[in-house]
């Protein structure tokens, strides 16, 4: 390689490397100047809702054990042999109030009201014959009498015999009144329109006095006792004892397998305590007729039975200017957060009416068209700049 080629290589490079750092300098110098723009705070993007007032009626929701409205225990008051049992008299049978549901053998009760008889009559023919003897007294008495007496001796006209015998005839008037009501206790009849809880009777079985043999439920009506949160009561009609006005209505629900059930009742009276441990109050609902013995179409198959476990939806007051909103749009100390007509975050205390499972009722505190906030903002300040949604995404 000669001289000449080894200088072009030598050289070539640092002359590109010159032009190279000449052009770049001549484009630094000549680029234009990045103009300043002032950066616009959008606003936090939000979710909101419109408020709307309306008339609304409050509803109290509650949850109950259904049980009868009363329930006996039948207990025998004699002794004897059961020799008749009504057809079907068993656990979960239907009786009307009246009905003979079994009898105790009666031929002791029946002699015994005879011998009782028959002690009445004795004693009244005793009262006769001791009467006629006093008077055959006071007679001799009258014929024979002193001046210097002027009562006889109650013994000479037969005063005490008399009493005698008039409380022998009391004595076996109230052992007759006593066998006829042994004899009538022989019978066994429903005291009510009942359901059969429980028996213990069965034809030849010899029972005592005092023995509990059979239990027997209400079917005319059920009740069911709700706790309920003191403040709701206030929305409610309970009536005072004495009164004769119903209480507010309520619908008994239960759901079965996604189908829901439903009978309706109103609230009858309250327990008048509050539960020590839950603090709550306690009222109770009545639902006429549970089985749907009286009724003349029965559209419903289930029977509101005793011992389920149900809801009850209570009809309160009805209130006007009332805003519902959901409970996720609540923040603390009873707030609600909106968004004004600047667009920002304005915190506005409310007066809460009524706290339901999914939504809030607002008395005071919000206006008709107010848009209130859904969305959550960690460190949300009144007077923070705001976007909705949908502005968002317009943008």
């Amino acid at each position: 390689m000669g001289a000449k080629q080894k200088a072009i290589k030598i050289i070539l490079p640092i002359i590109i490397l010159l032009v190279g750092i000449i052009v770049m300098r001549s484009l630094i110098v000549n680029r234009p100047v990045p103009q300043k723009q002032a950066r616009v705070n959008p606003g936090a993007l939000v979710k909101v809702i419109k408020a709307e007032k309306q008339d609304r009626q409050l509803k109290i929701f509650g949850t109950g054990t259904v049980q009868p409205e009363q329930e006996v225990t039948i207990t025998l008051q004699v002794n004897g042999v059961i020799n008749k049992v009504a057809p079907g008299f068993t656990a979960g049978a239907f009786f009307r109030k009246g009905e003979l549901l079994f009898a105790v053998e009666s031929i002791d009760y029946e002699l015994a009201l005879d011998r009782a008889k028959a002690s009445l009559i004795r004693a009244e023919n005793e009262i006769t014959i001791v009467e006629s003897k006093a008077a055959v007294a006071r007679q001799e008495w009258e014929r024979l009498k002193l001046k210097d007496q002027k009562e006889p001796n109650p013994l000479i006209v037969y005063g005490p015999q008399s009493e005698d015998a008039r409380a022998n005839r009391d004595v076996a008037l109230a052992n007759l009144k006593q066998a006829e009501l042994d004899l009538q206790r022989t019978k066994i009849r429903a005291p009510f329109n009942c359901l059969v809880r429980s028996e213990e009777v069965g034809e030849g079985k010899y029972v005592r006095a005092g023995n509990n043999v059979a239990m027997v439920a209400s079917v005319d009506a059920a009740e069911i006792v709700v706790p309920l949160p003191l403040d709701d009561l206030r929305w409610l009609s309970i009536p005072r004892q004495g009164n004769s006005e119903k209480g507010s209505t309520a619908t008994v629900r239960l759901d079965l397998g996604g189908k829901m059930y439903q009978w309706q009742g109103h609230l009858v009276r309250s327990l008048g305590e509050v539960d020590m441990r839950s603090r709550m109050a306690q009222v109770v609902v009545r639902v006429e007729d549970p089985y749907k013995l009286l009724a003349e179409v029965n559209t419903q198959k289930l029977s509101l039975e005793l011992g389920m476990f149900v809801e009850v939806v209570f009809q309160g007051e009805t209130l006007t200017d009332l805003t519902e909103i959901p409970r996720a749009a609540l923040r603390e100390d009873s707030t609600v957060w909106i968004m004004d007509s600047d667009q920002k975050l304005k915190i506005t205390p409310v007066e809460i009416i009524q706290q339901q499972k999914n939504t809030v009722l607002i008395g005071s505190g919000l206006d008709n068209g107010d848009l209130v906030i859904m969305t959550t903002l960690p460190g949300g300040t009144d007077g923070m700049k705001l976007r909705s949604v949908s502005e968002g995404e317009s943008r």
